[in-house]
């Protein structure tokens, strides 16, 4: 009888140790694999000064002239932290494009990163932003990493152009307002100026 209850047991947890395994192996099938695009630039200002703009969340449409407006919601406030909620308003040609935006990971002076979390207009499956300043050979650099993945997926990696000169636009911005204060200057004046690399 002992024998029994003990062969019963084990085969109980053998296959339990099997069910664990096959929930894990589906939980790592269903992370979705999303495109990855970096783009930083040099920006004449110290990394301190570089974080204050960059943290300057909520409002980023004050001076970015890529966004259309911005506001923080929820209760957040206008600076990055973690939970931070935004909202922000874009054009694309005639397209109106709404994304709302939560910041999920932050290193204070360093990083963040947001998800946007809805949208609207915009053939978007997951999206998330990561911002960030850091120091290259004694210069200071500022960073943007996106991960993304559209819908239909067909669109992803078509669109990592598109992405990567979003990056780039977005840095220009960035980069212009601190080193000069100068708000909402038009992107076909800031591509003149700061070209790609």
């Amino acid at each position: 009888m002992m024998k029994k209850t003990g062969i019963s047991a084990l085969f109980i947890m053998l296959i339990m140790g099997l069910g664990t395994q096959q929930i894990y192996a589906q939980k790592k099938q269903k992370e979705m694999k999303l495109m990855k695009v970096n783009y930083e630039i040099e920006v004449n200002v110290s990394p301190q000064k570089a974080w204050e703009v960059l943290a300057s969340y909520g409002d980023v449409g004050s001076y970015h002239s890529g966004i259309k407006s911005s506001e923080s919601v929820n209760g957040s406030g206008n600076i990055a932290e973690l939970g931070c909620d935004r909202v922000c308003y874009l054009e694309d040609g005639k397209r109106k494009i709404t994304v709302k935006e939560k910041i999920i990971d932050i290193k204070d002076g360093e990083h963040y990163t947001y998800e946007v979390y809805d949208w609207v207009n915009f053939p978007l499956k997951k999206m998330q932003n990561t911002f960030g300043v850091k120091t290259v050979n004694g210069k200071t650099v500022i960073y943007q990493t996106i991960r993304y993945r559209l819908k239909p997926r067909i669109m992803t990696w078509p669109m990592k152009g598109k992405m990567r000169n979003s990056a780039y636009e977005a840095l220009i911005a960035y980069k212009h307002y601190m080193e000069t204060g100068e708000k909402n200057v038009s992107m076909d004046v800031l591509k003149k100026k700061y070209k790609k690399v």
